[in-house]
């Protein structure tokens, strides 16, 4: 009896809390950029992706040549 009352205000307290946050926006509200522009959201993911990958190629690139 207590166990399933103490069960019951758990429940009511969770799904009040979150009924009560008003934080959800939909699907990529909660990143730190914009998901519905496809063709910026594209082309910003590139730049950020080749950046990462292609920066130890070009300082490789820059010590090779300042060695010379």
């Amino acid at each position: 009896m207590i166990a399933s009352r103490g069960l019951q205000l758990m429940r009511n307290f969770s799904t009040t809390a979150a009924r009560n946050s008003h934080a959800y926006g939909g699907p990529g509200s909660n990143l730190p950029f914009d998901v519905n522009s496809k063709y910026k959201f594209t082309a910003l993911l590139a730049i950020y992706f080749s950046t990462g990958f292609g920066l130890p190629f070009l300082m490789v690139r820059f010590i090779k040549h300042r060695a010379l």
